[in-house]
């Protein structure tokens, strides 16, 4: 397939429901898919929704401890 100069092209997987849709408003209007596609792309571009809140760092992490040897107890043996 021949491709315009200038022009990439751009493989993604949408909703069928929306593509079907959308390409039914495209032809209602007489125009292609690919203007409103970059219409689209444009006045997202120039008018983007807020970022999203960045999540809070989780609390820091108790110190570690390195335990205590353990201490053992001397016991008498002897014979029973």
């Amino acid at each position: 397939m021949a491709r315009t100069k200038g022009t990439k092209q751009l493989g993604v997987e949408v909703s069928a429901a929306l593509l079907d849709e959308f390409k039914e408003f495209c032809e209602s209007r007489g125009e292609t898919v690919r203007k409103h596609l970059e219409l689209s792309m444009r006045r997202h571009m120039d008018n983007p929704p807020p970022l999203p809140e960045p999540e809070p760092a989780p609390p820091p992490l108790p110190p570690v401890t390195t335990p205590e040897p353990e201490k053992r107890l001397k016991t008498k043996r002897g014979k029973k």
